[in-house]
């Protein structure tokens, strides 16, 4: 995947998704998702009851329940996503998806399972940057609330240690599974180890490879080998870390490439921003 936001590819960036006038072959599907999970296996909703899809038939077509993103549950009615997902890549402004849902308790996404939420109200860090990436982070409420379905705690706001190199995440999604265009009709996940914000910088110095700042964003993969990591189709999805959303997954130089990791919304770094819209 080329270095854009993973919810569309666009401009050498990774992106999680597609524009469908980008994929003619794909337009029973719709546009590519953000980057989906690579070098990982299934795992299913009843596993991790807190992980939702975004979807949108209008936009992406019912095959895959229109799932173009992913999100996290943290309350009964709230979902935690990426900016950019809820964004129109090539007008470079807010989408409008009237149609928008919350997709509760599917692992597959050919099926009927769970439940498929509309979105009453939609919150977007209003520091969010398109072109450099910065706070990608957004709120969903749902219409419905989700009693008795378990959600996902936040990292702290300055708890650091999640971030430390070697410290192993897991993220998850409905994505790419190899960078090529096949994505996932489940659910699945893989692990991968946190890296130093110096060797994040190092790999994403800016220009055409994207600029890391630590500030908001942390980074995940095999540095070395990679094989491992989130893709198209897998945007907005969580990366956890002992039993917290620690990230977002939010941008890259394509898919579990060696020397470019996944680029991740540092979590702990919005948390009071995401805590006043809960």
């Amino acid at each position: 995947m080329t270095c854009a936001t993973r919810f569309e590819r666009m401009a050498g960036r990774r992106v999680l998704l597609v524009l469908l006038a980008s994929l003619p072959a794909m337009l029973t599907m719709g546009p590519t998702p953000a980057h989906a999970i690579v070098g990982g296996g299934p795992v299913s909703t009843e596993q991790y009851p807190w992980m939702v899809g975004l979807s949108s038939e209008s936009v992406y077509g019912s095959a895959r329940s229109g799932q173009f993103c992913g999100g996290t549950l943290v309350s009964p009615t709230k979902v935690v996503t990426a900016a950019h997902c809820l964004y129109d890549e090539s007008t470079m402004q807010p989408a409008d998806r009237p149609d928008l849902k919350v997709l509760v308790g599917r692992t597959d996404l050919t099926s009927d399972d769970g439940n498929a939420v509309p979105v009453s109200q939609v919150w977007i860090d209003p520091d969010y940057s398109m072109r450099s990436n910065m706070w990608d982070v957004a709120v969903l409420t749902l219409a419905s609330p989700q009693p008795g379905r378990a959600v996902l705690p936040l990292v702290g706001q300055g708890q650091s240690s999640v971030y430390r190199a070697g410290t192993m995440g897991t993220v998850f999604g409905w994505g790419d599974l190899r960078g090529d265009g096949d994505y996932a009709m489940t659910l699945h996940s893989v692990q991968v180890p946190m890296l130093a914000d110096s060797t994040c910088s190092r790999d994403y110095p800016g220009g055409e490879e994207g600029a890391f700042q630590g500030s908001a964003m942390v980074c995940a993969g095999e540095q070395n080998t990679g094989g491992r990591d989130a893709c198209q189709g897998d945007s907005g999805g969580p990366l956890v870390v002992a039993g917290r959303l620690v990230g977002l997954v939010s941008w890259g130089t394509g898919c579990a490439e060696a020397g470019h990791p996944g680029v991740y919304s540092r979590v702990a770094a919005m948390t009071d921003a995401i805590r006043a819209h809960l």
